[in-house]
């Protein structure tokens, strides 16, 4: 029986990365073929959602956190949220800028952990967050959905709305990756102290 609750949140997590395929091929349905397909395309988003909380719950509550579940987790979140927007960047719904910023965001979070890993090691998970971080990999996650749902029901103003969107998240995003590099520099200023202190 355990074993098998040890596979539970990877299953889920490798569950998000199918019904990220599927997400994909609703958007082409619903703004490309205009097949009315939007309900099913926000139930599979709030299940995509869902899924994401989920995981990385039952994997706390049943002990089963692992590394590997950890970069499973981001893996799948990335992919989502690659395939998502090149669709909807294809579909001049999202604009590739903020792409490249979602990208560019997911390197420094990978860099910076690493980072900070190195000079605290105070937990087994190999990503080290951060409060506002975690807000804008929450928004990240979102916009996809989002951007349908403004584009289906307000399709005038969907542009500007998104927009305030994708720069609120941008502001905050670089704020975010301040915090964590200033974060970074702290600590090592910490340890070359301590390393004085004790010659």
């Amino acid at each position: 029986m355990k074993n098998m609750i040890k596979f539970i949140p990877n299953s889920i997590t490798i569950t998000r990365i199918i019904m990220s395929f599927i997400f994909i091929y609703l958007i082409i349905e619903q703004f490309v073929y205009r097949k009315g397909t939007f309900i099913n395309l926000i139930i599979l988003f709030l299940a995509i959602c869902f899924s994401d909380l989920l995981d990385g719950k039952i994997a706390r509550k049943t002990g089963f956190v692992s590394t590997t579940g950890a970069k499973l987790d981001v893996f799948a979140d990335l992919l989502y949220i690659l395939l998502s927007y090149t669709t909807l960047i294809i579909l001049k719904i999202l604009p590739l800028w903020f792409l490249g910023f979602a990208c560019l965001k997911f390197t420094e979070f990978v860099m910076t952990s690493r980072f900070i890993k190195r000079h605290n090691k105070s937990s087994d998970n190999p990503f080290v967050f951060d409060k506002i971080g975690r807000i804008v990999s929450a928004t990240f996650f979102i916009i996809p959905g989002i951007a349908c749902i403004f584009k289906c029901f307000m399709p005038y103003t969907a542009g500007y709305l998104i927009n305030c969107l994708i720069y609120t998240t941008f502001v905050a995003g670089i704020y975010s990756s301040y915090l964590r590099i200033k974060s970074y520099f702290m600590l090592v200023d910490l340890n070359t102290s301590k390393c004085i202190d004790i010659d």
